[in-house]
């Protein structure tokens, strides 16, 4: 999963051209604050509409559960290149060494997830308090587990992003929204890569498994070269 984030912040939330239920989530009609943003009526008093809608805008502010959720939103990225550090040193230490330099890759992707998610709030003047971080899992018995434990840290990631989502559309900071639309974008592909990973070493002979780790380390070097 290596894509650029783009830190620019646009007014309003870009909608994706994608037909999934995860972005089609993300894109749903919002509370009634969204209708702020449509465009006056051409009337006498489309003047003094325009003024209050641009006052309504002016005075929205993120809620404290959406800074809340920004906040530790930091520590769960952090959390997440750990988790995949951990799972780095376990395959290195079964002589995966394509698996270990794919995961650690990961690792360092979250790691920058998290200083992306840390500079947005900073800039916007959002308090962040860095959590404790838990020790991540090492007792796996087979490769398939490795994968299960990442796909499940994908998964809950991607219901972090998208609570974060509909909490800023429930305030109005469609900027917010607008931050977090690469994020969203980059969780269906991390969820699909990892998913796929998994349902090949489920079952996999000795052979393929060798083969798998194979071709996650031609994958590493490439994004190591871009």
């Amino acid at each position: 999963m290596k894509f650029t984030i783009f830190a620019t912040v646009i007014a309003t939330a870009t909608a994706f051209p994608f037909g999934t239920g995860y972005l089609s989530h993300l894109n749903a009609p919002a509370s009634a604050s969204s209708t702020a943003f449509a465009p006056p009526a051409y009337t006498q008093t489309s003047s003094s509409s325009s003024q209050a809608r641009i006052a309504n805008v002016a005075q929205q502010q993120p809620s404290q559960e959406l800074l809340d959720l920004i906040s530790r939103q930091v520590s769960v990225e952090l959390s997440a290149s750990q988790a995949y550090m951990s799972a780095s040193i376990w395959f290195r230490a079964r002589e995966m060494d394509g698996s270990a330099a794919w995961t650690l890759e990961e690792s360092d992707e979250e790691r920058g997830h998290g200083k992306e998610i840390l500079e947005f709030a900073m800039k916007n003047h959002f308090p962040v308090t860095l959590e404790p971080l838990a020790a991540p899992k090492n007792d796996w018995n087979h490769p398939s587990e490795v994968w299960e434990t990442i796909l499940g840290l994908e998964q809950q990631n991607t219901q972090n992003l998208l609570r974060i989502a509909a909490v800023a559309d429930q305030c109005g900071m469609y900027g917010v929204k607008a931050f977090l639309d690469p994020f969203h974008v980059e969780q269906i592909d991390a969820e699909d890569k990892v998913g796929g990973i998994l349902a090949k070493v489920r079952g996999a002979d000795e052979a393929l498994l060798w083969q798998i780790d194979h071709m996650l380390g031609i994958e590493a070097e490439e994004e190591d070269h871009h």
